[in-house]
């Protein structure tokens, strides 16, 4: 009988142990290896689907540069940041396989041997298994909290990727921009250089004096050092821009002849109100506060649904052997029932409700922050497109008959050096200055478009609906 008893034991572990195993695989970081991936990356190869495994990479064509629109779809296929948070949404759906799950039957065993002085025999043995079956809704509070687990996460991926394309067009058109400055910057030295050669020609025939000639050559090599500094903010602008796409920091990235300029003016005909609706119904922040206050609400509901008293019941095995009145051997139910008597989850629910009201509360907090940084972004984009319209207005006319009068200056052969160098000096300062506000502009555009989580011009095409 014994021998019995440890081989059905054995054969319950060996059951047991089988089932535990799982198909558990390591996967080491090897760093040079990683390392080696990163420098590989290419923009090349995204446009070749042919013998690929990986069918969510963009189809784009390298060979005329890229656009700021080619920009954010490269950096949403490959920046690692997002390529990683993305992982959080197997976490969740994980959570969400367990919580549909039934629990696991619990075994329960027991050997009884007879004691010295006792009657003849060996003693008893007895086997059950205990079911633990879910009260009425709580697998699907389980299974609620894991789907608004889901939800939440989906939008804070949205969120990110969301982000991550404001920051990629931002690195773009600034690297747009400092393209631009870098050709404002050669335009100048171009004229310093022409201005240096007719006064060196004036000093030959001596009609002009050495502090003139002088002045002139300290003007070019400042032209110089501004060209080196604004072309240094450049390549700076294209590392950050690399950075963002997850590409090899001495890549060599093209930006696309685009037909028209992407940082030239162009109005935005919207309103706060049309704004704040968009905002409310689209900001991935605030769709993903609202699954996490669901998740309060449903976790609180299975709080509520665990004070239920409960049962434990499954089959139950009896054997038992003793003396020479030979084995006896009983089949039955085994029952087991919670009472929650000193412990009807007071604590948990009293702590969950108030989880569940500061989330509300919360949420009108993020409401409120929402408005203000939306609100802000409008302000920024009308104080911008004010001094676009100043510089259109006063400011370019009189640069354009300032090119006008300098011009004639060299046909003339008539210079007035310091009101010439002064003059150049503040069309040069405009003309940058008109490039950065061009370029703050569509900052404060797409500060605008993150704020409401859409594009501004879906924003005009609702305003535009009778």
């Amino acid at each position: 009988m014994v021998y019995r008893l440890k081989l059905a034991l054995l054969s319950v572990l060996l059951v047991l142990g089988v089932t535990g195993c799982g198909a558990y695989h390591r996967k080491p970081i090897v760093d040079r290896q990683v390392l080696r991936d990163l420098q590989t990356i290419r923009l090349e190869g995204l446009g070749e689907r042919e013998g690929k495994a990986d069918q969510n990479q963009p189809m784009i064509s390298t060979a005329a540069g890229l656009s700021a629109e080619e920009s954010v779809a490269v950096a949403l296929y490959l920046n690692p940041d997002l390529r990683a948070f993305r992982k959080e949404r197997g976490i969740a759906e994980g959570e969400l396989v367990s919580a549909r799950l039934f629990p696991n039957p619990e075994l329960q065993g027991s050997v009884l041997a007879n004691l010295p002085g006792s009657s003849v025999g060996i003693g008893a043995a007895t086997l059950a298994a205990m079911l633990n079956p879910f009260r009425p809704g709580e697998r699907g509070a389980r299974v609620a909290v894991a789907q608004a687990k889901i939800e939440e996460v989906k939008n804070q991926v949205s969120a990110e990727e969301w982000g991550v394309a404001a920051e990629v067009k931002k690195a773009y058109l600034t690297l747009w921009a400092l393209e631009e400055q870098v050709r404002i910057e050669d335009t100048s030295v171009r004229l310093q250089e022409r201005i240096l050669k007719f006064f060196r020609e004036k000093r030959e025939l001596g009609d002009a004096s050495r502090l003139d000639f002088n002045l002139v050559n300290i003007e070019y090599t400042q032209a110089l050092r501004l060209r080196e500094a604004t072309a240094s903010e450049r390549d700076h602008a294209r590392q950050t821009l690399l950075e963002l796409l997850g590409l090899p920091p001495l890549y060599d990235l093209k930006l696309k002849a685009a037909a028209s300029d992407p940082i030239a003016y162009r109005p935005f005909h919207v309103q706060p109100p049309t704004l704040e609706d968009f905002m409310i119904e689209r900001r991935p922040q605030l769709a993903a506060a609202k699954q996490e206050y669901e998740q309060a609400e449903q976790t609180l509901r299975l709080a509520y649904i665990q004070r239920i008293p409960w049962f434990r019941l499954g089959p139950s095995y009896e054997r038992e052997s003793g003396g020479g009145e030979g084995t006896t051997n009983r089949l039955g139910l085994g029952v087991g029932i919670d009472l929650p008597l000193f412990n009807r989850n007071q604590g948990a629910i009293a702590s969950l409700e108030a989880t569940r009201d500061k989330l509300r509360e919360g949420f009108t907090a993020k409401v409120h922050t929402a408005r203000a940084e939306m609100n802000e972004a409008y302000r920024n984009l009308r104080a911008q497109e004010r001094l676009i319209r100043l510089y259109q207005d006063s400011i370019r006319p009189a640069l354009d008959e300032n090119a006008e009068l300098t011009e004639a200056g060299f046909q003339l052969g008539e210079f007035n050096l310091v009101q010439l160098i002064t003059t150049q000096d503040k069309v040069l300062t405009s003309r940058r200055e008109f490039v950065t506000s061009e370029l703050e502009y569509w900052k404060a555009a797409i500060d605008l478009e993150v704020a409401i989580g859409a594009p501004l011009a879906e924003a005009e095409a609702r305003k535009k609906q009778p």
